[in-house]
């Protein structure tokens, strides 16, 4: 009798000790997923702040979305890789008379750190009207606490307009 007192005494500490480090299991994921529904949700504003930095910032601005080994792959160009080589590239859409840029996100998904966009945009010039449009898509990481643009590629829904 006295051994099974014991027995019932050593099952429950056992019980209390899973209970606890079922407990502390549930909470990593907890915040895990918290953690990662967070990420997606800074995700899905990384278009809205690549607008704005283009509209309201500068070339500069845009560039530093990117990682530092970033590249863009616009159409009928050499890849821009570097920060240096995208602010170059992004400037000379601005230099070329393309004013503001309105994107849209039609879909953008998250899988750990790294996340995948696609949408569409407008060009927009000086004054208000719309050059081109077509289609984007990206992959970014989550870095350092950050969504960073790893590559982004686009292309026009039309031929640019032949200059007369």
């Amino acid at each position: 009798m006295v051994r099974r007192a014991e027995d019932l005494g050593r099952n429950f500490v056992l019980n209390q000790k899973v209970t606890l480090c079922l407990v502390v299991v549930a909470l990593l994921a907890g915040s895990a997923v918290f953690a990662a529904h967070h990420e997606a949700a800074e995700y899905e504003k990384l278009a809205d702040n690549w607008e704005a930095a283009y509209n309201n910032e500068g070339a500069a601005a845009v560039a530093a979305l990117y990682l530092e080994d970033g590249m863009r792959m616009p159409p009928d160009m050499p890849i821009a890789k570097g920060r240096a080589s995208i602010q170059a590239q992004v400037q000379g859409g601005m230099d070329a008379g393309l004013a503001k840029v309105d994107i849209e996100t039609v879909e953008s998904m998250v899988s750990g750190e790294v996340g995948v966009a696609r949408g569409t945009f407008k060009g927009i010039d000086a004054d208000g009207n719309t050059m081109t449009e077509g289609k984007w898509m990206s992959v970014s990481k989550w870095i350092d606490g950050k969504w960073q643009i790893h590559a982004d590629i686009w292309n026009m829904d039309a031929p640019a307009p032949m200059p007369e």
